[in-house]
């Protein structure tokens, strides 16, 4: 029971970070310090991006349960008298599964970030607007180039 408390801080604080704290934390003068120690840690663990923390932090939260599960420390017999009989393997099978769904939705999270770029105003531009209108077909274009060109020169950046 400690340990589901603990994981529970744990989770709550990385989702204030992930949510509001950090960019919060930002915008004080006095958490540079903290930012210039903690900065190698982020991108080490989720390159500085909140979409990436917030994914793993969903891989974690379904491996402790997983494994909490296995271990027979999440007990669900008072929950079964309100079970049907006929349906209860069902939902003890649904039960062990959850944790382990919760962790592949993380990983998807964190792989629908590392190949999704655009701006969400971009995302969400109907192709009809961009079809019509040169000036955003233009702009989104450009966008399109300028993001492939920073990415060059922070690998290139990188590998020097």
């Amino acid at each position: 029971m400690k340990i589901l408390v603990v994981v529970a801080i744990v989770t709550g604080m990385l989702l204030w970070y992930a949510l509001q704290g950090r960019e919060w934390l930002k915008s004080k003068s006095w958490a540079t310090g903290f930012f210039a120690f903690i900065e190698p840690i982020e991108i080490a663990l989720f390159k500085k991006s909140e979409t990436i923390l917030f994914a793993r932090l969903k891989v974690v939260v379904g491996l402790s349960l997983t494994v909490l599960t296995t271990l027979g420390s999440i007990d669900l017999t008072p929950l079964m008298p309100f079970v049907p009989d006929q349906y209860e393997g069902w939902v003890r099978v649904a039960f062990n599964f959850l944790p382990m769904i919760i962790s592949v939705v993380g990983v998807l999270d964190e792989k629908l970030r590392n190949s999704v770029s655009k701006p969400l105003e971009l995302v969400a531009l109907p192709d009809k607007v961009a079809a019509e209108n040169p000036k955003v077909a233009e702009a989104v274009a450009m966008a399109d180039s300028t993001k492939v060109e920073a990415v060059a020169v922070v690998v290139a950046a990188k590998s020097a």
